[in-house]
């Protein structure tokens, strides 16, 4: 972000009813560590609050965002108290507690299934019992995708590996297969899907459709710099509240942070996931984390057997700080 942006942020944010940029106690920024289960377009909101500038304006430096390779690692970072946030699922958090370990989900980052279908154009798919008798590739077990798949063919009265041929790869090579005539349909995240659409392939099933209210990815921190420093959590939840806001009507310069954040693919093929995610709600647009949206994120968790007993809405989420970014919003 240019200096000229960075002085002018305030002003902007002003002027769109947001809220005022807010400082550390001491004037001093806060410096923090975000760990992320992994480099992803779904963690849209953490980038654009620390490119342009939303960040420093609540009072807080950060340097990186370190991706750790998986929930229960990111997350295993804030316990020990390396990290002070981590993004990913808030499953990890009621898997870390079950342990012992004492964390919260504070905000929204990932809403709705961000998973979508993809076939060459001549496929004709009417529905789920298209499927039967093809080869289907997905990522490995037991990333959502997989489960989001097996939950599809299950609704449907289709068997896994039966009804259904699946052939599951690597994350991020769904495509290939597909490209290649060794399977029918792809199912894939962000930014394959407009990849494979820029190679020719159509969006035959949108998941975000089947579950607009999902908690995909949230912001998780540890209860004792919740009661420790409530402050800090809430200027952080603060500034996703206003990330979001800025993605959903700035739309540009959400694309110009995912263009710098993967400078290695091609530019067009961002914006456009940028902007299919911001249309499908996957960007939801403020931070609160809904009942529904947890509660279905669970059930799906619980479907595949990751959780086998009760994860509560109340033991996992802390929405105090989101019910405040929002009530500062409207001011």
């Amino acid at each position: 972000m240019t200096a000229s942006r960075l002085l002018a942020l305030p002003l902007l944010l002003g002027s769109l009813g947001w809220l005022p940029a807010t400082q550390a106690a001491d004037g001093d920024p806060d410096t923090v560590l975000v760990t992320e289960a992994f480099h992803s377009l779904l963690y849209l909101p953490v980038y654009v609050a620390r490119h342009e500038g939303i960040f420093a304006a609540h009072g807080i430096d950060v340097p990186v965002v370190r991706s750790a390779g998986s929930g229960p690692t990111a997350l295993a970072s804030v316990l020990a108290g390396e990290a002070q946030f981590s993004v990913h699922g808030p499953e990890h958090v009621g898997f870390a507690q079950e342990k012992g370990g004492h964390a919260k989900a504070v905000s929204a980052v990932a809403n709705s299934a961000p998973v979508w279908a993809l076939a060459k154009t001549q496929f004709e798919y009417d529905g789920p019992a298209d499927l039967k008798g093809k080869t289907v590739a997905v990522g490995l077990a037991p990333g959502t995708s997989n489960t989001l798949l097996k939950r599809l063919l299950a609704d449907n009265d289709l068997s896994y590996q039966g009804d259904v041929h699946v052939s599951e790869v690597q994350n991020g090579s769904e495509l290939g297969p597909v490209l290649a005539g060794q399977a029918d349909v792809a199912i894939a995240y962000q930014p394959q899907v407009e990849q494979g659409i820029s190679q020719g392939l159509k969006i035959i099933h949108d998941f975000t459709q089947d579950y607009p209210e999902y908690a995909f990815s949230t912001i998780n921190t540890s209860q004792s710099l919740i009661d420790d420093d409530p402050d800090l959590v809430q200027r952080f939840v603060s500034s996703i509240n206003e990330s979001l806001h800025l993605i959903h009507d700035d739309p540009e310069a959400a694309m110009a942070v995912a263009r710098e954040e993967f400078a290695s693919l091609d530019g067009d093929t961002i914006d456009d996931a940028v902007q299919r995610m911001i249309d499908r709600n996957v960007y939801p647009p403020n931070v609160t984390i809904t009942q529904q949206a947890f509660e279905n994120a669970i059930d799906m968790q619980k479907f595949v057997g990751n959780i086998t007993g009760d994860m509560v809405y109340d033991d996992i989420v802390d929405p105090s700080f989101a019910e405040t970014a929002l009530e500062e919003a409207a001011q």
